[in-house]
C-alpha cells in the first residue's frame, strides 16, 4: 500500500515533459496556452450539458448527457495535467488520469449500443400526424396529443436555438483560436516555415523571415526563384540534403535539429538552429512537407569563434611562457658565459617557429657586437659596428617590412630573400649587453604578441648574460691576480693539491716553475713603481700567451710568480724554463713614452715525484733553486 502512493508521487527517475522543449521559452508557453485553452473548453461543455439536461425533465436518454460530461471532463484534466508535467515528472499520475479517461469514453461507447435502435424507432412528425387522425375520435386525446405536440415542438425550437447557440460560440472559439495562433507565429522571434520536401521550396514563412533575411514569405514561395538551397551557404548545401533525406524516416513524434548558414537579401551570412519534425504525408504515409524553426545564432557562433581565438592566443602565450621559462632555467644553470652560447640558438629556435635569428654580445669595449649563437639561414653580419643596427641607436626594438626596405638596418644582407625583420636590444642595468635579430619567413607582417614574446625574450636573455658576466667577473677577481692576469695564491695552492693528487693515480709527473724578476727594486726606484707595475702585467701577459692551455700560472707573491706544468719531467720543465726566461728578455717594455731597459728572471725548478710528493715542499725546493740562481748571479735556471 505504500509503494503505490510513493510510486505515483515519485519524479526522480524521470525528466520533466519540458526538457523535450530543450525549455525554450516560446515553445514551452505555446504548449501551455493551447493546452490550458483546451482544458478551459472542455470544462464548459460539461456545464452547458448539466445546464441542459436540468433544463428538460423528461429528457431521455440523460445518463448519456452525464457520461458525455464526464468523459469530457476527464479529457480537460488531461490537457491540465499535461501542463503540469512540463515541470513536474509525474508520469503516473498522469498515465491514471488516461487510463480513466479511457474507461470512461469505453463505457459511453458500449452505453450508445443498446439506445441506437431505440432513438432509430422514435416515433417521426408523419407518425404523429397519422395517429392524431385516428385518434380524432377521441377528443381528449386528441386534446392531449396537440397538447404535447405544441409542447414537443417548443422543445425542439429551444433545442435548435441552444444548438444554434452553441455553434456560433464554437465558432469564435475557434475564430479565436485561430487568431492567437496567428498572433503566436507572427510575434515569434523564430522562423517558422513549413517546407516541401519534393519541390525543395518553402511553402510557409511567418514574417520573421523577413526581418531576419529580408525576404518576404511571398518572395520565398515563388517558383521563379528557384530551390531553397540557392541561399545556403555551398559548404552547408550536403548537410542540409543528408538532413532532409534523415527527415523521410522521422516518426511523427520525433524531430531532428541542424545548423546551416543561409544568406540574408544584402548577401550576408547567418548561422541558423534549425528544428524539423513531420507535418504532412501523402497517401502511403511517406513525408511530404516538415515543419521547421529556425533560430538565429549567428551571434553565438561568433562569440564562441572569438573565444575559440583567445583560448588558442592563450594556449600559445602558455606554450611560449613554458618554452621561455625552460630557456631561463638552462641558461641560469650554466656555470659560464661560453656554456650560456652553446645552448641559446637550441633554446631560442621553439621559441620562434619558421624564423632565423642571431644572438650578439657586446665587447669588452663597447664598439663591437659579436654573434655568439645563431640558427636558420644568417642575413646577418657576425660582427657589426653598434651603429649599424637601429634598435641599439634607439634603445627599443626596430621592424623593418618588406614593403619598406628602407627601415632594414644596414647589417642585414638585403640581397637575401625579404622578410620581416626584428632586432631587439639586450639591455641590462642600463648597460646594452647586446642585441636579438629575428627574421622571419612565413609572416608579411610581425603580430604584437610575437614581438612582446621577443622583448621579454630579450630582456630575460641580457639580464642572464649580465648575471652570467658579472659572476665570471667575481670569480676572475676571487682567483686572479688583478695586476698580472694570473692565478693568485690561494688558487695556487688549492690547484698545486689537486694536481698531485691526479698525478699519483695517473704515474704522471708535474713540473715547478718559479721565477722572479732581477733587480726589481732596483727598477722600481729607477723607474717608478708605476714602471714596475707595467714589469709584472707584461710578464704576466706572456705567460698567459706562452704556456700550455692546462698549465697554471701564478702570482706567488711581490715579483715572484710560479707556473705548474701537469704531466712535465724534469727535463721538459727545465727546457721549458729556458725558453721563457729568454722570451722575458725579448720584452719590450715602454713607459711615459719612453723605452725602458730589458728585464730578466732568475728561475729554479723543482719537480713530483722527484723532488717530493707534498705540495709546499715542491714549492720550498723551487724558491731554494730560485736562490741558487740568484747566488749564480741571475737570468739563469737551476735545479736543485
Amino acid at each position: 500500500m505504500y509503494i503505490m502512493p510513493q510510486l505515483l508521487l515519485t519524479n526522480t527517475q524521470y525528466i520533466p515533459h519540458g526538457h523535450c522543449y530543450l525549455w525554450q521559452t516560446p515553445l514551452v508557453g505555446l504548449h501551455v496556452a493551447a493546452d490550458t485553452l483546451i482544458a478551459i473548453a472542455y470544462y464548459l461543455i460539461p456545464i452547458f450539458l448539466i445546464y441542459f439536461v436540468r433544463q428538460i425533465d423528461e429528457l431521455p436518454f440523460k445518463n448519456i448527457f452525464i457520461l458525455f460530461g464526464a468523459f469530457i471532463v476527464s479529457c480537460g484534466t488531461t490537457h491540465l495535467v499535461e501542463i503540469w508535467t512540463l515541470w513536474h515528472p509525474n508520469y503516473w499520475i498522469y498515465g491514471i488520469l488516461k487510463a480513466i479517461t479511457a474507461l470512461i469514453s469505453l463505457y459511453t461507447a458500449f452505453s450508445l449500443i443498446p439506445i441506437i435502435p431505440v432513438v432509430i424507432n422514435l416515433p417521426s412528425p408523419q407518425h404523429l400526424a397519422s395517429l392524431n387522425l385516428q385518434l380524432s375520435e377521441q377528443v381528449i386525446a386528441k386534446d392531449n396529443a396537440r397538447q404535447e405536440i405544441e409542447r414537443l415542438n417548443l422543445e425542439l425550437e429551444k433545442r435548435v436555438d441552444e444548438k444554434t447557440a452553441a455553434l456560433v460560440k464554437a465558432n469564435q472559439d475557434l475564430q479565436e483560436s485561430t487568431r492567437f495562433k496567428e498572433k503566436l507565429t507572427d510575434l515569434t522571434p523564430n522562423i517558422l516555415y513549413i517546407f516541401d520536401l519534393k519541390t525543395k521550396r518553402n511553402i510557409y514563412c511567418n514574417p520573421f523571415i523577413t526581418e531576419l533575411l529580408g525576404y518576404t514569405p511571398t518572395e520565398l514561395q515563388k517558383s521563379n526563384n528557384g530551390s531553397i538551397y540557392e541561399l545556403i551557404h555551398p559548404e552547408d548545401i550536403e548537410t542540409i540534403k543528408k538532413h532532409h533525406e534523415r527527415c523521410l524516416n522521422l516518426p511523427d513524434d520525433k524531430y531532428l535539429e541542424v545548423k546551416y548558414r543561409i544568406k540574408n537579401i544584402q548577401g550576408e551570412w547567418h548561422w541558423l538552429h534549425d528544428k524539423n519534425t513531420i507535418f504532412a504525408r501523402n497517401l502511403d504515409g511517406k513525408p511530404e512537407q516538415i515543419l521547421g524553426i529556425a533560430q538565429d545564432i549567428t551571434q553565438t557562433k561568433e562569440l564562441n569563434q572569438k573565444l575559440e581565438d583567445k583560448i588558442a592566443v592563450l594556449e600559445k602565450s602558455n606554450q611560449a611562457r613554458i618554452k621561455l621559462a625552460k630557456m631561463n632555467e638552462f641558461i641560469q644553470a650554466c656555470v659560464s658565459l661560453e656554456e650560456a652560447k652553446t645552448v641559446v640558438a637550441d633554446l631560442l629556435k621553439p621559441l620562434f617557429p619558421h624564423t632565423s635569428g642571431v644572438v650578439y654580445l657586446m665587447n669588452n669595449s663597447k664598439n663591437i657586437l659579436d654573434a655568439i649563437a645563431s640558427w636558420g639561414d644568417l642575413h646577418s653580419e657576425e660582427h657589426l659596428d653598434p651603429k649599424e643596427c637601429w634598435a641599439i641607436r634607439c634603445g627599443n626594438s626596430h621592424q623593418a617590412q618588406i614593403h619598406l626596405p628602407g627601415l632594414y638596418c644596414s647589417h642585414v644582407d638585403i640581397h637575401q630573400p625579404s622578410s620581416p625583420t626584428l632586432c631587439l636590444p639586450m639591455i641590462a642595468k642600463g648597460e646594452t649587453i647586446g642585441m636579438l635579430h629575428l627574421s622571419f619567413h612565413k609572416l608579411t607582417t610581425i603580430e604584437r604578441s610575437i614581438q612582446n614574446l621577443a622583448e621579454t625574450v630579450a630582456q630575460n636573455l641580457a639580464l642572464s648574460f649580465a648575471n652570467l658576466k658579472l659572476q665570471e667577473k667575481l670569480r676572475f677577481q676571487s682567483l686572479r691576480d688583478p695586476l698580472t692576469g694570473l692565478y693568485n695564491r690561494r688558487y695556487l695552492q688549492e690547484a698545486l693539491r689537486k694536481e698531485i693528487d691526479r698525478a699519483k693515480r695517473k704515474q704522471q709527473f708535474i713540473g715547478v716553475i718559479m721565477l722572479d724578476v732581477d733587480h726589481f727594486k732596483k727598477f722600481n726606484d729607477i723607474y717608478g713603481h708605476s714602471a714596475g707595475d707595467l714589469v709584472l702585467h707584461k710578464i704576466g701577459e706572456y705567460l698567459l700567451s706562452e704556456v700550455r692551455q692546462y698549465d697554471i700560472p701564478c702570482r706567488y707573491g711581490g715579483e715572484e710568480l710560479i707556473i705548474i706544468m701537469p704531466d712535465a719531467s724534469i727535463e721538459n720543465t727545465v727546457l721549458r724554463a729556458e725558453e721563457i726566461r729568454g722570451g722575458i728578455k725579448k720584452i719590450q717594455l715602454e713607459h711615459e713614452g719612453k723605452t725602458l731597459q730589458s728585464i730578466s728572471v732568475s728561475i729554479g725548478v723543482s719537480c713530483f715525484p722527484d723532488d717530493s710528493t707534498d705540495a709546499e715542499k715542491l714549492i720550498q725546493t723551487a724558491d731554494k733553486a730560485l736562490y741558487q740562481a740568484k747566488e749564480k748571479g741571475r737570468d739563469c735556471v737551476v735545479r736543485c
